[in-house]
Protein backbone atom coordinates (compact mmCIF):
# COMPACT_ATOMS: atom_id res chain seq x y z
CA UNK A 1 0.00 0.00 0.00
CA UNK A 2 1.18 3.88 -1.02
CA UNK A 3 2.77 5.51 2.07
CA UNK A 4 4.56 8.39 3.11
CA UNK A 5 7.02 9.17 6.12
CA UNK A 6 6.77 10.76 8.09
CA UNK A 7 3.25 11.89 7.31
CA UNK A 8 3.24 15.74 8.74
CA UNK A 9 5.28 18.16 9.81
CA UNK A 10 5.73 20.65 12.61
CA UNK A 11 6.89 24.33 12.73
CA UNK A 12 7.08 24.93 17.07
CA UNK A 13 9.71 24.98 19.76
CA UNK A 14 10.66 28.74 18.73
CA UNK A 15 10.70 31.05 21.03
CA UNK A 16 7.87 33.78 20.67
CA UNK A 17 6.65 36.75 23.18
CA UNK A 18 3.88 35.50 24.24
CA UNK A 19 6.11 32.73 25.72
CA UNK A 20 3.38 29.97 24.12
CA UNK A 21 5.49 27.80 23.15
CA UNK A 22 3.25 25.13 21.82
CA UNK A 23 1.91 27.19 19.25
CA UNK A 24 2.46 26.52 15.51
CA UNK A 25 1.54 25.61 12.04
CA UNK A 26 1.49 21.87 10.87
CA UNK A 27 1.39 20.50 7.38
CA UNK A 28 -0.33 16.77 7.16
CA UNK A 29 -0.48 14.51 4.32
CA UNK A 30 -3.52 13.19 4.28
CA UNK A 31 -3.69 10.91 1.25
CA UNK A 32 -1.21 8.98 -1.45
CA UNK A 33 -2.09 7.71 -4.27
CA UNK A 34 0.35 6.09 -6.73
CA UNK A 35 0.32 5.04 -10.34
CA UNK A 36 2.35 2.81 -12.46
CA UNK A 37 3.18 2.31 -16.44
CA UNK A 38 3.92 5.64 -18.41
CA UNK A 39 2.52 8.10 -15.82
CA UNK A 40 5.30 7.31 -12.77
CA UNK A 41 3.34 9.09 -10.90
CA UNK A 42 2.39 10.29 -6.88
CA UNK A 43 -0.40 12.39 -5.84
CA UNK A 44 -0.79 13.84 -2.48
CA UNK A 45 -3.61 14.82 -0.36
CA UNK A 46 -2.63 17.56 1.99
CA UNK A 47 -3.51 20.07 4.75
CA UNK A 48 -2.37 22.83 6.85
CA UNK A 49 -3.40 23.95 10.20
CA UNK A 50 -2.96 25.68 13.06
CA UNK A 51 -2.23 23.45 16.65
CA UNK A 52 -1.74 24.32 19.89
CA UNK A 53 -3.25 27.43 22.45
CA UNK A 54 -5.42 29.26 20.74
CA UNK A 55 -3.88 32.52 19.58
CA UNK A 56 -4.95 35.63 18.29
CA UNK A 57 -2.74 36.43 15.25
CA UNK A 58 -0.79 34.64 12.17
CA UNK A 59 0.83 37.41 10.48
CA UNK A 60 3.06 35.13 7.58
CA UNK A 61 3.35 31.59 6.57
CA UNK A 62 5.08 29.69 3.95
CA UNK A 63 4.83 26.05 2.96
CA UNK A 64 6.26 24.08 0.50
CA UNK A 65 6.84 20.17 -0.78
CA UNK A 66 8.79 18.45 -2.99
CA UNK A 67 9.97 22.04 -4.33
CA UNK A 68 6.09 23.18 -5.00
CA UNK A 69 4.60 25.86 -3.21
CA UNK A 70 1.44 24.95 -1.20
CA UNK A 71 0.93 27.83 0.62
CA UNK A 72 2.45 31.61 0.60
CA UNK A 73 1.42 34.60 2.53
CA UNK A 74 3.71 36.84 3.71
CA UNK A 75 2.03 40.31 2.80
CA UNK A 76 -0.91 42.41 3.61
CA UNK A 77 -1.82 41.83 7.65
CA UNK A 78 -2.21 39.13 9.28
CA UNK A 79 -3.94 35.80 7.71
CA UNK A 80 -6.31 36.10 10.30
CA UNK A 81 -6.88 37.53 13.83
CA UNK A 82 -8.12 34.29 15.67
CA UNK A 83 -7.58 31.16 15.55
CA UNK A 84 -8.05 27.78 17.00
CA UNK A 85 -6.45 24.47 17.33
CA UNK A 86 -6.90 22.44 14.72
CA UNK A 87 -8.05 25.23 12.42
CA UNK A 88 -8.03 24.71 8.22
CA UNK A 89 -5.66 27.05 6.76
CA UNK A 90 -5.27 25.37 3.23
CA UNK A 91 -5.86 22.16 1.51
CA UNK A 92 -5.31 20.24 -1.44
CA UNK A 93 -3.86 17.79 -3.84
CA UNK A 94 -0.51 18.05 -5.72
CA UNK A 95 1.17 15.38 -8.33
CA UNK A 96 4.90 14.60 -8.45
CA UNK A 97 6.57 12.46 -10.95
CA UNK A 98 8.72 9.56 -9.23
CA UNK A 99 12.15 8.97 -10.26
CA UNK A 100 13.11 6.61 -13.18
CA UNK A 101 13.05 3.58 -10.81
CA UNK A 102 9.69 4.52 -9.27
CA UNK A 103 10.99 5.72 -5.68
CA UNK A 104 9.89 9.63 -4.26
CA UNK A 105 11.33 11.75 -1.83
CA UNK A 106 9.72 14.70 -1.00
CA UNK A 107 11.57 17.89 0.77
CA UNK A 108 8.56 19.58 2.97
CA UNK A 109 8.95 23.14 4.51
CA UNK A 110 7.03 25.44 6.97
CA UNK A 111 8.32 28.82 7.98
CA UNK A 112 5.63 30.81 10.27
CA UNK A 113 5.12 34.44 12.18
CA UNK A 114 2.81 34.65 14.49
CA UNK A 115 3.73 38.14 15.66
CA UNK A 116 6.26 40.65 14.59
CA UNK A 117 8.07 43.92 16.04
CA UNK A 118 6.30 47.34 16.56
CA UNK A 119 6.27 48.93 12.62
CA UNK A 120 8.15 46.32 11.36
CA UNK A 121 5.65 45.17 7.92
CA UNK A 122 8.53 43.62 6.18
CA UNK A 123 7.53 40.33 7.47
CA UNK A 124 10.42 38.19 6.92
CA UNK A 125 13.18 40.48 6.26
CA UNK A 126 13.24 42.51 9.87
CA UNK A 127 10.84 40.17 11.81
CA UNK A 128 10.71 40.39 15.12
CA UNK A 129 10.48 36.15 15.73
CA UNK A 130 9.61 33.36 13.42
CA UNK A 131 9.80 29.72 13.29
CA UNK A 132 10.38 27.29 10.47
CA UNK A 133 11.16 23.82 10.12
CA UNK A 134 11.86 21.00 6.96
CA UNK A 135 11.74 17.24 6.85
CA UNK A 136 12.22 14.81 4.09
CA UNK A 137 9.21 12.62 3.63
CA UNK A 138 9.70 9.31 1.77
CA UNK A 139 7.15 7.71 -0.33
CA UNK A 140 6.81 4.09 -1.27
CA UNK A 141 8.69 3.16 -4.60
CA UNK A 142 5.90 2.27 -7.17
CA UNK A 143 7.29 -1.24 -8.47
CA UNK A 144 8.01 -0.66 -12.65
CA UNK A 145 7.98 -3.43 -14.34
CA UNK A 146 10.70 -3.64 -17.37
CA UNK A 147 10.22 -4.44 -20.56
CA UNK A 148 11.61 -7.13 -22.68
CA UNK A 149 12.83 -7.50 -26.59
CA UNK A 150 14.01 -10.37 -29.01
CA UNK A 151 13.89 -10.28 -33.13
CA UNK A 152 14.93 -13.17 -34.87
CA UNK A 153 18.15 -16.05 -34.90
CA UNK A 154 18.70 -19.51 -35.95
CA UNK A 155 17.52 -22.32 -34.13
CA UNK A 156 20.78 -23.99 -32.38
CA UNK A 157 22.44 -20.21 -32.77
CA UNK A 158 22.46 -17.44 -30.75
CA UNK A 159 19.72 -14.63 -30.01
CA UNK A 160 20.02 -11.59 -28.86
CA UNK A 161 17.38 -11.03 -25.45
CA UNK A 162 17.48 -6.99 -24.30
CA UNK A 163 15.60 -6.15 -20.96
CA UNK A 164 14.75 -2.18 -20.60
CA UNK A 165 14.53 -2.18 -16.71
CA UNK A 166 13.98 0.80 -14.44
CA UNK A 167 15.93 -0.20 -11.75
CA UNK A 168 19.79 -1.66 -11.63
CA UNK A 169 18.38 -3.02 -8.32
CA UNK A 170 15.94 -5.14 -10.82
CA UNK A 171 16.44 -8.45 -11.66
CA UNK A 172 14.68 -10.96 -14.22
CA UNK A 173 14.00 -14.50 -15.04
CA UNK A 174 13.38 -14.99 -18.52
CA UNK A 175 11.09 -18.29 -19.94
CA UNK A 176 9.83 -19.19 -23.52
CA UNK A 177 7.13 -20.72 -24.95
CA UNK A 178 7.62 -22.53 -28.68
CA UNK A 179 5.04 -24.62 -29.85
CA UNK A 180 4.24 -27.12 -27.38
CA UNK A 181 7.98 -26.40 -25.67
CA UNK A 182 8.48 -24.26 -22.13
CA UNK A 183 11.13 -23.59 -20.51
CA UNK A 184 13.29 -21.11 -18.67
CA UNK A 185 15.72 -19.28 -21.13
CA UNK A 186 17.62 -17.58 -17.26
CA UNK A 187 17.26 -15.86 -14.21
CA UNK A 188 18.88 -12.80 -12.22
CA UNK A 189 18.86 -11.62 -16.09
CA UNK A 190 20.23 -7.86 -15.84
CA UNK A 191 19.67 -6.00 -18.93
CA UNK A 192 21.04 -8.36 -21.58
CA UNK A 193 21.09 -12.27 -22.45
CA UNK A 194 22.18 -14.32 -25.35
CA UNK A 195 20.35 -16.89 -25.87
CA UNK A 196 20.96 -20.67 -27.51
CA UNK A 197 17.60 -21.31 -29.51
CA UNK A 198 17.14 -25.16 -28.72
CA UNK A 199 17.23 -27.44 -31.66
CA UNK A 200 14.27 -29.18 -30.23
CA UNK A 201 12.05 -26.57 -31.78
CA UNK A 202 12.88 -28.16 -35.29
CA UNK A 203 10.66 -30.64 -34.72
CA UNK A 204 7.43 -27.68 -33.63
CA UNK A 205 7.61 -26.31 -37.25
CA UNK A 206 8.62 -29.54 -39.93
CA UNK A 207 6.78 -27.39 -42.64
CA UNK A 208 8.07 -23.99 -42.09
CA UNK A 209 11.65 -22.35 -42.24
CA UNK A 210 10.45 -20.35 -39.38
CA UNK A 211 8.19 -19.72 -36.29
CA UNK A 212 7.54 -17.22 -33.90
CA UNK A 213 7.53 -17.58 -30.25
CA UNK A 214 6.70 -15.90 -26.82
CA UNK A 215 9.41 -14.72 -24.06
CA UNK A 216 8.25 -14.06 -21.00
CA UNK A 217 10.47 -11.57 -18.20
CA UNK A 218 9.60 -11.54 -14.85
CA UNK A 219 10.50 -8.65 -12.53
CA UNK A 220 12.03 -9.21 -9.08
CA UNK A 221 13.12 -6.31 -6.77
CA UNK A 222 14.93 -8.36 -4.41
CA UNK A 223 12.82 -11.53 -4.14
CA UNK A 224 9.61 -9.61 -4.81
CA UNK A 225 7.40 -10.20 -8.19
CA UNK A 226 7.47 -6.75 -9.57
CA UNK A 227 5.54 -8.03 -12.50
CA UNK A 228 5.86 -9.51 -15.83
CA UNK A 229 6.02 -8.47 -19.78
CA UNK A 230 6.22 -10.38 -22.99
CA UNK A 231 7.48 -9.99 -26.07
CA UNK A 232 7.93 -12.23 -29.47
CA UNK A 233 10.67 -13.71 -31.28
CA UNK A 234 11.48 -15.57 -34.32
CA UNK A 235 13.08 -18.88 -34.67
CA UNK A 236 14.54 -19.90 -38.18
CA UNK A 237 15.75 -22.65 -39.78
CA UNK A 238 18.83 -22.66 -41.52
CA UNK A 239 21.68 -25.51 -43.10
CA UNK A 240 18.33 -27.83 -43.56
CA UNK A 241 17.94 -28.75 -47.42
CA UNK A 242 17.78 -32.94 -47.46
CA UNK A 243 21.01 -34.45 -47.90
CA UNK A 244 21.30 -35.97 -51.06
CA UNK A 245 24.52 -36.90 -52.95
CA UNK A 246 25.20 -37.68 -56.84
CA UNK A 247 25.88 -41.39 -56.39
CA UNK A 248 22.27 -41.59 -55.09
CA UNK A 249 21.66 -41.23 -58.93
CA UNK A 250 22.25 -43.60 -61.96
CA UNK A 251 21.63 -44.91 -65.71
CA UNK A 252 21.85 -47.82 -67.39
CA UNK A 253 21.37 -49.02 -71.12
CA UNK A 254 18.75 -51.92 -70.45
CA UNK A 255 19.08 -53.27 -74.23
CA UNK A 256 20.93 -56.68 -73.44
CA UNK A 257 21.77 -56.65 -77.37
CA UNK A 258 23.24 -53.21 -77.78
CA UNK A 259 25.14 -53.30 -74.20
CA UNK A 260 26.71 -56.44 -76.02
CA UNK A 261 27.60 -54.91 -78.82
CA UNK A 262 29.08 -51.05 -76.85
CA UNK A 263 30.12 -53.15 -74.09
CA UNK A 264 29.50 -50.63 -71.69
CA UNK A 265 25.76 -49.91 -70.34
CA UNK A 266 26.74 -46.71 -69.60
CA UNK A 267 26.84 -45.74 -73.38
CA UNK A 268 23.35 -45.00 -74.50
CA UNK A 269 22.86 -45.99 -78.19
CA UNK A 270 20.91 -42.91 -80.22
CA UNK A 271 17.43 -44.47 -80.84
CA UNK A 272 18.71 -47.92 -80.23
CA UNK A 273 19.56 -48.51 -76.74
CA UNK A 274 16.57 -48.37 -74.03
CA UNK A 275 17.52 -45.77 -70.85
CA UNK A 276 16.55 -46.06 -67.31
CA UNK A 277 17.65 -44.00 -64.84
CA UNK A 278 17.30 -44.82 -61.01
CA UNK A 279 17.85 -42.34 -57.93
CA UNK A 280 17.20 -44.01 -54.32
CA UNK A 281 15.48 -41.62 -51.03
CA UNK A 282 17.61 -38.45 -50.05
CA UNK A 283 17.21 -37.74 -46.57
CA UNK A 284 15.73 -34.93 -44.88
CA UNK A 285 16.89 -32.74 -42.26
CA UNK A 286 15.99 -31.38 -38.90
CA UNK A 287 12.69 -33.36 -38.37
CA UNK A 288 11.12 -32.12 -41.95
CA UNK A 289 10.60 -35.16 -44.23
CA UNK A 290 10.78 -35.69 -48.01
CA UNK A 291 7.97 -33.99 -49.72
CA UNK A 292 8.45 -35.39 -53.38
CA UNK A 293 10.72 -35.37 -56.25
CA UNK A 294 11.25 -33.41 -59.62
CA UNK A 295 13.27 -35.21 -62.18
CA UNK A 296 14.27 -33.66 -65.30
CA UNK A 297 15.34 -35.06 -68.46
CA UNK A 298 16.20 -33.93 -71.68
CA UNK A 299 12.78 -30.80 -71.07
CA UNK A 300 10.70 -33.21 -69.36
CA UNK A 301 9.72 -33.36 -65.18
CA UNK A 302 8.36 -36.20 -63.86
CA UNK A 303 7.04 -36.09 -59.84
CA UNK A 304 7.77 -38.83 -57.28
CA UNK A 305 7.52 -39.59 -53.71
CA UNK A 306 9.78 -42.18 -53.00
CA UNK A 307 13.14 -43.38 -55.07
CA UNK A 308 12.04 -45.07 -58.37
CA UNK A 309 14.02 -46.61 -61.33
CA UNK A 310 11.97 -44.36 -65.13
CA UNK A 311 12.36 -46.19 -67.67
CA UNK A 312 12.70 -43.65 -70.50
CA UNK A 313 12.89 -45.87 -73.30
CA UNK A 314 14.72 -44.94 -76.78
CA UNK A 315 16.08 -41.43 -76.77
CA UNK A 316 16.43 -39.61 -79.57
CA UNK A 317 19.62 -37.71 -79.29
CA UNK A 318 22.60 -36.95 -80.95
CA UNK A 319 24.49 -35.62 -77.97
CA UNK A 320 24.98 -35.78 -74.08
CA UNK A 321 22.29 -35.24 -71.96
CA UNK A 322 21.50 -34.36 -68.24
CA UNK A 323 19.28 -35.79 -65.50
CA UNK A 324 18.26 -34.07 -62.57
CA UNK A 325 16.52 -34.98 -59.70
CA UNK A 326 15.37 -32.17 -57.08
CA UNK A 327 14.47 -33.35 -53.49
CA UNK A 328 11.76 -31.23 -51.99
CA UNK A 329 11.46 -31.28 -48.41
CA UNK A 330 7.60 -30.29 -46.28
CA UNK A 331 9.57 -26.88 -45.50
CA UNK A 332 10.24 -26.19 -49.42
CA UNK A 333 14.12 -26.59 -48.83
CA UNK A 334 15.78 -28.73 -51.80
CA UNK A 335 18.90 -30.06 -52.99
CA UNK A 336 19.76 -30.84 -56.67
CA UNK A 337 21.98 -33.98 -57.85
CA UNK A 338 22.40 -34.42 -61.69
CA UNK A 339 24.34 -37.17 -64.41
CA UNK A 340 25.10 -37.01 -67.54
CA UNK A 341 24.32 -39.24 -70.17
CA UNK A 342 26.66 -40.57 -72.72
CA UNK A 343 24.64 -40.52 -75.72
CA UNK A 344 26.70 -42.09 -78.47
CA UNK A 345 25.24 -40.82 -82.02
CA UNK A 346 23.64 -43.35 -84.34
CA UNK A 347 21.77 -43.22 -87.61
CA UNK A 348 20.50 -45.88 -90.18
CA UNK A 349 23.47 -46.71 -92.85
CA UNK A 350 23.47 -44.52 -95.66
CA UNK A 351 24.65 -45.19 -99.09
CA UNK A 352 24.85 -43.75 -102.79
CA UNK A 353 24.22 -45.84 -105.30
CA UNK A 354 25.06 -46.31 -109.12
CA UNK A 355 23.92 -48.92 -111.14
CA UNK A 356 23.73 -48.18 -115.26
CA UNK A 357 23.74 -50.61 -118.22
CA UNK A 358 26.78 -50.79 -120.34
CA UNK A 359 26.65 -47.84 -123.24
CA UNK A 360 23.00 -47.20 -121.87
CA UNK A 361 21.44 -50.16 -123.51
CA UNK A 362 23.91 -53.09 -122.89
CA UNK A 363 22.44 -56.41 -120.88
CA UNK A 364 25.39 -55.78 -118.78
CA UNK A 365 25.07 -53.25 -115.85
CA UNK A 366 27.72 -51.89 -113.76
CA UNK A 367 27.00 -51.97 -109.52
CA UNK A 368 28.39 -50.11 -107.06
CA UNK A 369 27.34 -49.13 -104.02
CA UNK A 370 29.52 -46.49 -101.59
CA UNK A 371 28.01 -47.05 -97.42
CA UNK A 372 28.35 -44.68 -94.67
CA UNK A 373 27.82 -45.69 -91.01
CA UNK A 374 28.28 -44.15 -87.75
CA UNK A 375 30.90 -44.73 -85.57
CA UNK A 376 29.31 -45.54 -82.15
CA UNK A 377 32.78 -45.03 -80.50
CA UNK A 378 34.49 -46.93 -83.45
CA UNK A 379 31.98 -50.33 -81.98
CA UNK A 380 30.38 -49.81 -85.30
CA UNK A 381 30.78 -51.86 -88.47
CA UNK A 382 29.61 -52.82 -92.26
CA UNK A 383 27.50 -56.52 -91.49
CA UNK A 384 26.44 -56.85 -95.06
CA UNK A 385 25.54 -55.24 -98.62
CA UNK A 386 23.17 -57.53 -100.44
CA UNK A 387 21.04 -57.08 -103.91
CA UNK A 388 18.55 -58.93 -105.66
CA UNK A 389 16.13 -57.69 -108.33
CA UNK A 390 13.17 -58.76 -110.47
CA UNK A 391 11.69 -57.88 -113.61
CA UNK A 392 9.17 -54.82 -113.37
CA UNK A 393 5.30 -56.91 -112.77
CA UNK A 394 6.50 -60.05 -111.58
CA UNK A 395 5.60 -61.57 -108.04
CA UNK A 396 8.90 -62.15 -106.41
CA UNK A 397 12.66 -61.25 -106.43
CA UNK A 398 15.93 -63.09 -107.01
CA UNK A 399 18.05 -64.78 -104.26
CA UNK A 400 20.01 -62.54 -102.94
CA UNK A 401 23.58 -61.45 -103.60
CA UNK A 402 26.18 -59.89 -101.32
CA UNK A 403 28.70 -56.86 -102.55
CA UNK A 404 31.63 -55.57 -101.01
CA UNK A 405 32.02 -51.72 -99.98
CA UNK A 406 33.16 -49.37 -102.92
CA UNK A 407 33.73 -52.84 -105.13
CA UNK A 408 31.93 -52.24 -108.53
CA UNK A 409 30.72 -55.64 -109.75
CA UNK A 410 29.08 -56.54 -113.08
CA UNK A 411 24.90 -57.85 -113.30
CA UNK A 412 23.54 -58.75 -116.97
CA UNK A 413 19.77 -57.93 -117.12
CA UNK A 414 17.99 -58.29 -120.41
CA UNK A 415 17.80 -55.18 -122.00
CA UNK A 416 14.71 -55.44 -123.03
CA UNK A 417 12.84 -54.97 -119.80
CA UNK A 418 13.05 -52.68 -117.23
CA UNK A 419 14.13 -54.15 -113.16
CA UNK A 420 13.09 -53.56 -109.78
CA UNK A 421 16.42 -53.30 -107.91
CA UNK A 422 16.76 -53.84 -103.91
CA UNK A 423 19.93 -53.45 -102.04
CA UNK A 424 20.39 -53.84 -98.29
CA UNK A 425 22.82 -52.41 -96.05
CA UNK A 426 23.08 -53.50 -92.32
CA UNK A 427 25.49 -52.42 -89.78
CA UNK A 428 25.62 -53.84 -86.56
CA UNK A 429 22.93 -51.87 -84.96
CA UNK A 430 20.15 -51.61 -87.83
CA UNK A 431 19.47 -51.67 -91.43
CA UNK A 432 18.49 -49.62 -94.69
CA UNK A 433 16.57 -50.35 -97.99
CA UNK A 434 17.00 -48.64 -101.27
CA UNK A 435 14.40 -49.60 -103.84
CA UNK A 436 15.21 -48.24 -107.49
CA UNK A 437 14.64 -49.45 -111.13
CA UNK A 438 16.75 -50.18 -113.92
CA UNK A 439 15.17 -49.40 -117.38
CA UNK A 440 15.01 -51.00 -120.36
CA UNK A 441 18.15 -50.47 -122.47
CA UNK A 442 17.64 -47.79 -124.91
CA UNK A 443 20.50 -46.88 -127.72
CA UNK A 444 20.86 -43.68 -128.84
CA UNK A 445 20.85 -45.35 -132.76
CA UNK A 446 20.60 -49.21 -133.04
CA UNK A 447 20.93 -51.30 -136.68
CA UNK A 448 20.38 -54.69 -136.26
CA UNK A 449 22.08 -56.37 -139.11
CA UNK A 450 19.63 -59.67 -138.18
CA UNK A 451 16.85 -57.69 -139.36
CA UNK A 452 17.97 -55.11 -141.60
CA UNK A 453 16.59 -52.83 -139.31
CA UNK A 454 17.15 -49.20 -137.67
CA UNK A 455 15.97 -48.00 -134.40
CA UNK A 456 16.40 -44.29 -132.60
CA UNK A 457 15.97 -44.42 -128.77
CA UNK A 458 14.99 -47.81 -129.59
CA UNK A 459 15.40 -51.61 -130.58
CA UNK A 460 14.33 -52.04 -134.04
CA UNK A 461 11.24 -54.54 -134.46
CA UNK A 462 10.38 -54.92 -137.95
CA UNK A 463 12.59 -56.00 -141.05
CA UNK A 464 13.61 -53.67 -143.39
CA UNK A 465 11.84 -51.42 -141.09
CA UNK A 466 13.18 -48.18 -139.11
CA UNK A 467 11.43 -47.36 -135.37
CA UNK A 468 11.83 -44.13 -133.59
CA UNK A 469 11.53 -44.08 -130.04
CA UNK A 470 9.38 -47.60 -130.40
CA UNK A 471 7.27 -46.40 -132.71
CA UNK A 472 7.58 -48.62 -136.48
CA UNK A 473 7.15 -46.54 -139.62
CA UNK A 474 5.72 -49.86 -141.42
CA UNK A 475 3.22 -49.75 -138.44
CA UNK A 476 2.73 -45.80 -139.58
CA UNK A 477 -1.43 -46.69 -140.65
CA UNK A 478 -3.30 -48.50 -138.64
CA UNK A 479 -6.94 -50.72 -139.66
CA UNK A 480 -9.23 -48.11 -141.97
CA UNK A 481 -6.78 -45.94 -142.48
CA UNK A 482 -6.70 -44.69 -146.33
CA UNK A 483 -3.70 -43.85 -148.85
CA UNK A 484 -3.38 -42.20 -151.87
CA UNK A 485 -0.01 -42.42 -153.89
CA UNK A 486 0.58 -41.73 -158.14
CA UNK A 487 1.64 -45.48 -158.67
CA UNK A 488 -0.64 -48.57 -158.72
CA UNK A 489 1.97 -50.01 -156.77
CA UNK A 490 -0.21 -51.35 -153.75
CA UNK A 491 1.38 -50.17 -149.99
CA UNK A 492 1.71 -53.13 -148.49
CA UNK A 493 5.41 -53.47 -149.85
CA UNK A 494 6.01 -50.69 -147.53
CA UNK A 495 3.70 -50.86 -144.69
CA UNK A 496 1.50 -53.62 -142.74
CA UNK A 497 -1.23 -55.11 -143.42
CA UNK A 498 -3.68 -55.72 -146.66
CA UNK A 499 -4.50 -52.81 -148.89
CA UNK A 500 -7.21 -52.43 -151.08
CA UNK A 501 -7.41 -49.64 -153.96
CA UNK A 502 -10.50 -47.89 -153.90
CA UNK A 503 -10.42 -46.00 -156.66
CA UNK A 504 -7.85 -44.37 -159.42
CA UNK A 505 -7.90 -41.56 -161.88
CA UNK A 506 -7.07 -38.52 -162.15
CA UNK A 507 -7.02 -34.90 -160.43
CA UNK A 508 -8.29 -32.81 -163.37
CA UNK A 509 -9.44 -33.32 -167.03
CA UNK A 510 -6.21 -32.82 -169.15
CA UNK A 511 -3.84 -33.15 -166.45
CA UNK A 512 -1.66 -36.07 -167.34
CA UNK A 513 -1.59 -37.63 -163.25
CA UNK A 514 -3.42 -40.30 -162.31
CA UNK A 515 -3.88 -40.80 -158.67
CA UNK A 516 -4.27 -44.25 -157.08
CA UNK A 517 -6.31 -44.76 -153.61
CA UNK A 518 -5.88 -47.59 -151.07
CA UNK A 519 -7.73 -48.23 -148.09
CA UNK A 520 -5.59 -50.53 -145.18
CA UNK A 521 -8.38 -53.56 -144.48
CA UNK A 522 -6.65 -55.69 -142.15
Amino acid sequence: MASINPSYLDCKNSPHVSGKTDNHCRLTITKITQTNGATNQTTVDWKITVEGTPYSYLYALYVSLGGKVLYDHHTGGAIKTSWNSGDVIASGSTTFNNNTDGSLTLNAYIKQMFFYGNGDTTRWTNPKFYQENSTNMVCSTIPRVSSVSAGSGNIGGSLAINVSRHSSNFTHTLTYAFGNLTGTIATGVGTSYNWTIPTSFYAQIPSANSGVGTITCKTYSGSTLVGTSTCSFTAKVTNSNPTFTSSQLSYLDSNASIVAITGNNQHIVRNKSNLKVTFTDATAKNSASISKYEITFNGNTTNKTAGSTIDYGIVNSSKNLTVSVKAIDTRGNSTTISKTITILDWVLPSAVIKATRVNNYEDETNLKVSVTISSVNNKNGINSIKYHYKKVGASSYSEYVSLKNNEETTVVLDKLFAWDFQVVITDKFGSTTYNFVIAKGTPIMFIDTILQAIGINCFPTEENGLSVSGFSFFDLFPVGAVRMTTNDVNPSKYFKGTWTLLASGKFFSGVDITFYLWSRTS
